[in-house]
C-alpha cells in the first residue's frame, strides 16, 4: 500500500488513540445508586486549592462532597441544569456560588475552588466568581475530624448515619454520571497540592484503563483487517 494511503487511514485511528490516551488518566462513575469515589482528607487550611476535571452528558448530579464530620462546615460541588453551583458553609452561614452554563456537553472542563481567608472563588473553564463568609474564624473543620472526600456521590451507610454529614440533604442528591480526572489537592498534614489516588470505590465504579486496553485490543484486530499486520504483529510489505 502507498504511504500516503497507509496515512490516510490510519490518522483518524491515531487521534482517536490519543483521544483514549487522555480518558485513560481518568475515571469513570456510571451514577447508580451506589456509585462514587473516596478520596483523602483535604487539608483547605485558610488559602487551599482544590481541582479537577469533569465530562458529562448529563445536566444534573453531585461532583463532590467533603465536610468537618458532621457539625457546620462542608464543601459541596454539584450540577444543576449544567451550571456548576458550590455550597459550602465555615461556620458563619451557607454561601452559594454558581458559574458555567452548558456543562453537560459531553467535553472536559476543569473547576477550581481556591481559598483566601474569608473569601472562595469557584472557577470553571477559567471564568470565576467570588462569594464571602460572615464570621471571624474560616477554618474548615479540624482536619483530624473531618471527612474524606467523596466524588460523584456518597457511600450508602451514610442514610443511617445522617448526623455525620455537616449537609445531611447532600445524601439524597442525584448522582454524577460521567468523567473524572485531575483531582488535585493537598491532604493529610501536607500543604502542597498534589493528584490524588483513590482510596475506593462502589464495586460499579470502573477504571477508564481497562476500558482504554480493550480498545487497543480491538484496534490492532482492525489493522489486521486492512491488512496492515499479520496476525502475529509484522508489518505486511507492499
Amino acid at each position: 500500500m502507498h504511504p500516503s494511503a497507509l496515512l490516510v487511514v490510519l490518522l483518524p485511528l491515531l487521534l482517536l488513540l490519543l483521544e483514549r490516551c487522555q480518558l485513560a488518566r481518568s475515571f469513570l462513575l456510571e451514577g447508580s445508586a451506589t456509585s462514587y469515589a473516596q478520596f483523602r482528607k483535604w487539608n483547605a487550611g485558610l488559602n487551599g486549592t482544590l481541582e479537577f476535571e469533569f465530562k458529562t452528558e448529563q445536566g444534573n448530579g453531585l461532583l463532590l462532597y467533603t465536610d468537618d464530620g458532621g457539625t457546620y462546615d462542608f464543601f459541596e460541588v454539584k450540577l444543576v441544569e449544567s451550571a456548576l453551583r458550590l455550597r459550602y458553609n465555615l461556620g458563619g452561614g451557607a454561601q452559594i456560588v454558581t458559574v458555567g452554563h452548558d456543562l453537560g456537553d459531553g467535553h472536559w472542563h476543569k473547576v477550581q475552588i481556591s481559598r483566601c481567608n474569608e473569601n472562595t472563588t469557584l472557577t470553571v473553564d477559567g471564568v470565576g466568581a467570588v462569594s464571602t463568609s460572615r464570621g471571624k474564624e474560616f477554618e474548615f473543620g479540624k482536619l483530624a475530624g473531618n471527612s474524606d472526600v467523596y466524588v460523584g456521590g456518597m457511600p450508602s451507610w451514610y442514610n443511617s448515619k445522617l448526623t455525620l454529614l455537616a449537609l445531611p440533604s447532600v445524601i439524597f442528591e442525584p448522582r454524577f454520571n460521567g468523567y473524572i480526572r485531575n483531582l488535585v489537592y493537598a491532604d493529610g498534614e501536607n500543604t502542597v497540592p498534589r493528584r490524588q489516588e483513590m482510596k475506593s470505590r462502589d464495586a460499579k465504579g470502573l477504571l477508564v484503563l481497562e476500558l482504554w486496553l480493550d480498545w487497543v485490543l480491538g484496534l490492532f484486530g482492525t489493522l489486521n483487517i486492512y491488512g496492515f499486520m499479520h496476525p502475529q504483529g509484522k508489518k505486511v510489505s507492499d
